[in-house]
């Protein structure tokens, strides 16, 4: 699951889910989605198989998309430094989250612990983050990460920290929003 495939997904639960009370902000490196010619993902054909449509008149892949059914978009951005997905949460807290990708299913490599460890790195080292923010890390729900998310959660610091991990699985579920 590539990490713009965990970052959009979470951005579609926390609309359809009512748990943002913003547009949810996602924030994609472009060499995640085209190098030269290279398509790697197609966040328009992504996002519209889920319901969600690109702002009339848009062509590029970094616009606002919406869906009729809900008042809030999600708008995709290519700036780095500012989280992977942000927004205002119900309870009127930002949300700052960094997101990687993975595999869902098992394999003989094991990428799994490396990549948890740069999300949290990352977060860690914004350069700007809202007082008061729930801050999260998302992974997808493959096996190893819902084993090792589980195993962090109830490390000291984590708990401490209050960093959430999240799990996105390609359904749209997301787990791990519990403190």
């Amino acid at each position: 699951m590539s990490e713009a495939e965990v970052s959009l997904r979470l951005a579609v639960h926390l609309v359809m889910s009512g748990r943002a009370k913003s547009d949810v902000t996602v924030a994609l490196d472009g060499a995640q989605v085209k190098i030269g010619q290279t398509q790697h993902f197609d966040v328009p054909g992504f996002l519209s198989s889920l319901g969600w449509l690109p702002e009339q008149g848009s062509v590029r892949w970094q616009c606002k998309y919406r869906n009729p059914s809900f008042t809030q978009s999600i708008v995709v951005h290519s700036q780095s430094g500012c989280g992977d997905v942000t927004a205002t949460l119900a309870s009127d807290e930002p949300l700052v989250v960094e997101a990687k990708k993975g595999t869902i299913a098992k394999c003989k490599a094991s990428s799994e612990y490396p990549l948890l460890r740069e999300a949290f790195g990352q977060l860690l080292t914004l350069k700007a983050v809202p007082e008061n923010a729930v801050l999260a890390v998302a992974v997808p729900h493959g096996e190893r990460f819902v084993t090792l998310a589980a195993q962090w959660r109830e490390a000291p610091l984590v708990k401490r920290s209050g960093i959430r991990i999240l799990t996105v699985s390609q359904t749209g579920e997301v787990a791990g929003w519990a403190q």
